[in-house]
């Protein structure tokens, strides 16, 4: 049996994550939340250096506030600092986007971004859309001193609001991709379902109190 811990992207205490190793634990996933602790891969790249054996990743790193190819590149330098040990787990954004007062990532958007994300983190080339203009890109370099992107990069994918995808579908936590995590379309009936239950749940509190 594995554990892992997640903490808050903290500068300051990057000795936890040497002491997190020594104690036994297979992995630390750091926040992403900018205005709130610290540049989560600037963490991480302190701790793959004062760490040997820790799995190092980001829980979870948010789609609104990076492209596609900004994370790929921030994961393949870990992986060139701690190669093997590193994974992205990636999702629409809660704390990160409402600080701005802005919503997370909407569910159609989000699957794209994943679908162009996890092309490039396994050096494939995919068709991009940014500022209007569509183009197929690829990630550049990464065989030499720059980056890495092998071995492959675990991606993994926030549940609280993963789209439907097949067998893929998700309720909670995080998951790990499947051979080609596409998705798309709408929401399916088991996130309407949950709202639902939310919405009996606040009426029912509201009633009692």
């Amino acid at each position: 049996m594995k554990f892992g811990i997640c903490v808050m992207a903290d500068v300051d205490e990057i000795g936890f994550y040497p002491h997190a190793e020594n104690l036994g634990y297979d992995s630390v996933w750091a926040t992403d939340s900018q205005m709130l602790f610290s540049d989560c891969y600037a963490v991480l790249a302190l701790a793959a250096r004062q760490t040997t054996r820790l799995r190092l990743g980001t829980g979870a790193s948010i789609c609104g506030t990076r492209i596609p190819p900004v994370h790929a590149a921030a994961m393949a330098t870990l992986n060139r600092l701690a190669p093997g040990r590193v994974h992205l787990a990636i999702g629409t954004g809660n704390t990160a986007m409402r600080s701005m007062g802005q919503r997370p990532m909407r569910i159609r958007e989000y699957a794209e971004y994943l679908r162009v994300l996890r092309a490039l983190l396994a050096g494939e080339a995919v068709d991009y859309e940014f500022n209007g203009v569509r183009r197929p890109i690829r990630m550049l370099m990464h065989e030499f001193k720059y980056m890495s992107l092998e071995p492959r990069i675990p991606l993994y994918v926030s549940g609280v609001r993963a789209a439907r995808d097949g067998p893929r579908r998700h309720r909670g936590g995080a998951r790990r991709t499947g051979p080609d995590p596409r998705g798309g379309g709408p929401p399916g009936a088991h996130v309407r379902d949950r709202r639902r239950r939310e919405v009996a749940v606040r009426r029912g509190l509201h009633r009692g109190s």
